[in-house]
């Protein structure tokens, strides 16, 4: 049962909805048929949300709507906003503070990499925080196997520099080079070079 609209990107909304069998909170996704939107993007997020239905440092995936109109998936819902509503609130963060959240979102990258997922467009809007502020990665909407050789952009400033070229190949240092965008974010307010 849905509840509140929360967003819309790209290829869809996403919106919190209420499991009627569980009574909890829930996110569920939908890719909603705008300009001939390649259906496989809903089969490749899930796909490797199910690789990582283990970790801790991921947002869940709960349930796949795939013959409905529109295709949907449902993910556990994670309360506590983004990292970018936390940089924005403009509190101070101690420097152990953004260490802690930064090692956090480093182990769950890892952890990504090791099964064999490319993120592709790690930003602040893509971890989300759960109840005790922990970091969670979400939104694999871009992400690519390893093995894959189709390019994929992700967001400015926080996009490696190549990534931007679609000739190149998915590579982990783009993630890396994300990751250190998102350090000098918690640490500065804003992402390096803004200008």
């Amino acid at each position: 049962e849905l509840t509140r609209f929360i967003g819309a990107g790209a290829y869809g909304e996403v919106w919190t909805g209420l499991n009627r069998n569980t009574g909890s909170q829930v996110a569920v996704k939908f890719y909603l048929h705008q300009g001939g939107v390649d259906w496989s993007l809903l089969s490749r997020e899930v796909e490797k949300l199910r690789l990582l239905s283990t970790d801790r440092f991921v947002v869940q995936l709960l349930a796949v709507g795939w013959q409905a109109d529109p295709p949907y998936y449902v993910m556990e819902y994670i309360d506590n906003g983004s990292l970018e509503q936390l940089i924005h609130r403009e509190e101070p963060r101690t420097v152990d503070q953004v260490v802690e959240l930064f090692r956090d979102i480093a182990t769950g990258l890892n952890h990504a990499h090791a099964k064999g997922i490319l993120h592709c467009d790690l930003k602040p809007a893509n971890v989300l925080l759960d109840q005790d502020t922990r970091p969670r990665l979400a939104d694999f909407g871009q992400s690519r196997l390893t093995d894959e050789q189709t390019p994929s952009l992700g967001t400015l400033f926080y996009m490696a520099p190549e990534q931007a070229d679609l000739k190149s190949v998915p590579d982990a240092r783009w993630d890396v080079y994300a990751l250190g965008a998102i350090l000098y974010c918690l640490l500065v307010g804003k992402p390096p070079h803004h200008n």
